[in-house]
């Protein structure tokens, strides 16, 4: 075969066709950028899903952009979110700690064509594509009928989240309508989702009012420290308290036979389905717009089964 300059030229076009051609599919995972901003790096629940998030986006050859804060902090997450931007990522996800931080930032993303998917916490705005959530409103009601039919009459102390925060007022809610359906009296406190918070409140409440029968946490980490409190008075015995995440230390402390209950969060679901679903956005398909997932109760019965 005589070869001319056109012929190589001719040759090497094809070459580079069939490898494009060949590396297409890899390719557009690949040239993919997501960056990921979770509730913090200091709640076991938040690690496992930055973790199975992170795990996911390497299944699929997209490159993860990790910016999580090492403590919940509502202003440095919004800075976060800013620098994704500023990154020119091609999609984020938010799990957020005050979900009405972020509007001036979403009109931001949306006018670069920058998708977003919050995870964990719904966030009002026309630019979320989709929601990738335990269902927690249901799980909660699960965890108030839990109550119900352990407590015979008294009152159940709710030690909630931060003041307008859609993931906390959903557990509220649930538990709520669960037990005052059952004749038992609500109250609730704020806690905006702190330990020490969960802790004094518990204390306060168990020493002025005998009728306190039972506690539920808006999270496990408030959930352990109401036990702490409830040991230190004297005073965990006969109290039910229950919880709310599923974290290792307070299945721990339902096998001790100190906490009573919890409501399990699959959190490596919500990492997994919170990159597909941002992926798939950036790909241009259609995804839902709530991703539900179901929460466990794991009492003394179960609790071997998750530990």
């Amino acid at each position: 075969m005589h070869i001319t300059l056109s012929n190589l030229t001719r040759m090497a076009a094809g070459v580079a066709f069939a490898a494009a051609t060949f590396m297409g599919s890899t390719a557009l995972a690949k040239d993919i950028t997501i960056a990921y901003t979770g509730y913090s790096t200091d709640q076991p629940f938040w690690v496992g899903v930055g973790d199975a998030a992170a795990a996911q986006a390497k299944e699929l050859n997209v490159e993860f952009v990790d910016l999580t804060a090492t403590q919940a902090d509502a202003a440095a997450q919004k800075d976060a979110v800013d620098r994704a931007i500023n990154m020119g990522v091609d999609g984020i996800i938010i799990g957020s700690v005050d979900n009405r931080a972020f509007g001036e930032s979403l009109d931001r993303a949306k006018a670069k064509g920058i998708p977003v998917v919050a995870v964990d916490t719904g966030i009002d705005h026309d630019h979320i594509s989709s929601l990738v959530q335990t269902d927690n409103l249901a799980a909660a009601g699960i965890a108030g009928k839990y109550i119900a039919d352990n407590v015979d009459k008294g009152t159940v102390l709710i030690l909630g989240g931060s003041a307008g925060h859609q993931t906390g007022n959903a557990r509220r809610d649930g538990v709520k309508a669960a037990a005052e359906a059952a004749g038992l009296e609500v109250i609730f406190q704020i806690c905006d989702w702190q330990e020490a918070c969960g802790y004094d409140t518990t204390i306060n409440f168990l020493q002025s009012n005998p009728n306190i029968k039972a506690i539920f946490a808006a999270s496990d980490p408030m959930a352990l420290a109401a036990v702490s409190a409830a040991k230190e008075l004297g005073k965990l015995d006969g109290l039910v308290i229950v919880g709310f995440d599923g974290n290792p230390g307070n299945l721990k402390s339902i096998a001790a036979g100190e906490q009573k209950a919890d409501i399990k969060q699959d959190n490596v679901e919500m990492g997994q389905e919170s990159v597909k679903n941002i992926v798939n956005v950036v790909n241009g398909q259609s995804v839902e717009k709530f991703i539900p997932i179901d929460g466990i109760l794991i009492t003394s019965d179960n609790v071997a089964d998750y530990m």
